[in-house]
């Protein structure tokens, strides 16, 4: 798969060009979802936080790409391009699945090399990529778009899982080891964050922490 220039990218699609704002967060929500499963394929918890730390930088990454520019600079290719394919999923349809099939490749290949990281880093984004494909479906939308609040509260939820995950380790693993008091714990901790997103932004539907990542956006695009 490769990247064109801003100047080359099509303007319109033959499939038409909806814009779905609400998959930004739904993605972002799906990713927190399934990070867990991923990072505990590490064997310390070095490892792990540091793949949340790189889905941290994702989903930061997300949000600089979709954030709109007060400015009238013209953003990056790349950054262009990366908020065209968000913002325009539909439109974008065909670079998403040279993405997932970029992505199965890559996760065949590790897999016969026998590469655990790379491997699990590949099967994440075919499945961010499958996502994208099965929100552009109205009737698999109606049920992915439930991860949203989620996503909205990126920022804090990651940091949870963070903090949790070192925990796990250090205080619950020694005396549970590694499936009781780490893997089971961890891995239901997503779905309890599902949950509880969902209520805390219907009570307080203006007032949620998701709007940290436009300000953290802000101060990116400054630096």
């Amino acid at each position: 798969m490769t990247f064109e220039p801003a100047a080359r990218l099509p303007r319109r699609s033959h499939g038409g060009s909806i814009r779905r704002t609400e998959l930004t967060d739904a993605l972002r929500g799906f990713a927190l979802l399934i990070a867990p499963a991923f990072s505990l394929l590490g064997n310390s918890a070095l490892e792990v936080v540091a793949s949340l730390a790189a889905l941290l930088s994702l989903l930061f990454g997300m949000s600089l790409a979709t954030h709109k520019d007060r400015t009238e600079r013209r953003p990056a290719s790349f950054r262009l391009l990366a908020r065209r394919m968000l913002m325009e999923s539909v439109a974008y349809r065909h670079l998403w699945i040279r993405l997932f099939n970029a992505a199965l490749v890559g996760a065949a290949a590790m897999t016969l090399l026998k590469q655990l990281m790379p491997l699990a880093a590949s099967v994440f984004i075919c499945c961010l990529a499958a996502f994208v494909l099965l929100f552009q479906r109205s009737q698999w939308r109606h049920m992915l778009v439930k991860l949203a609040p989620m996503g909205r509260m990126a920022l804090v939820n990651s940091l949870v899982q963070i903090l949790a995950a070192v925990l796990l380790f250090h205080a619950l693993e020694p005396r549970l080891g590694f499936l009781l008091g780490v893997a089971l714990p961890f891995a239901a901790l997503p779905l309890l964050q599902a949950m509880l997103s969902c209520r805390w932004l219907a009570r307080r539907p203006r007032r949620h922490v998701g709007t940290a990542w436009q300000g953290l956006a802000a101060e990116g695009r400054a630096g």
